[in-house]
């Protein structure tokens, strides 16, 4: 008896070519950047600001790379 079940795998495009890997990539360079701009100018809650969205859309990096399926689409 063989496992009738897909390997994920097989179906998997490359890291670049997700649009949310990209997305992730920008909000991510934009929030290190603007972290870098408040630190320089003094502003603490610029800063925090940044750093959140820099955690955010690191995570989101993260969380597209562990990911094992595909998400259902709303209203299903």
């Amino acid at each position: 008896m063989t496992d009738s079940t897909p390997d994920l795998n097989d179906a998997a495009k490359p890291f670049w070519a997700s649009q949310t890997v990209w997305s992730a990539v920008a909000a991510l360079g934009a929030s290190v950047a603007g972290s870098l701009f408040a630190l320089k100018s003094g502003d603490m809650a610029g800063l925090a600001a940044g750093l959140t969205g820099a955690i955010g859309a690191a995570n989101a990096i993260a969380g597209r790379f562990k990911a094992t399926g595909p998400l259902k689409p709303l209203g299903s």
